[in-house]
């Protein structure tokens, strides 16, 4: 289920796009499921906004939202962005366009600004 407090329509043009209204009702009903393409094994829940009837899946408001490209390491892109490497040489090295690299760090620069970022640190055995 959706947390009411952080998330809101994503619908620019409703009024629980803005975030003082959404927390203040449930906004949103369960709207079915869907198979996801690359796992058809596994079902994702829809919902609907109940004020402007927009439709979103509770994958909307996570980082991988809408992407293509599942294999680049978000911690490497953003270690090795942060070292100074270029977009160029980060899209070559993760084998993408600019554009891709470029996306990826707006959107992971968005995520921080808005503190709704969860970043997985794996930690390796014996280190």
């Amino acid at each position: 289920m959706l947390n009411t407090k952080t998330k809101t329509c994503p619908n620019p043009e409703c009024r629980y796009h803005i975030p003082e209204y959404a927390e203040k009702k449930r906004w949103y009903r369960p709207h079915g499921y869907y198979r996801c393409p690359n796992d058809p094994d596994r079902q994702v829940r829809r919902y609907r906004c109940s004020t402007c009837g927009k439709t979103f899946s509770e994958t909307y408001f996570t980082r991988n939202w809408h992407l293509q490209r599942h294999d680049i390491d978000e911690m490497d892109l953003l270690f090795e962005w942060c070292k100074g490497t270029s977009i160029r040489e980060l899209s070559e090295r993760f084998n993408c366009s600019p554009k891709a690299i470029e996306n990826r760090i707006v959107r992971m620069r968005s995520l921080a600004e808005s503190k709704d970022v969860v970043l997985e640190v794996e930690q390796r055995s014996g280190t």
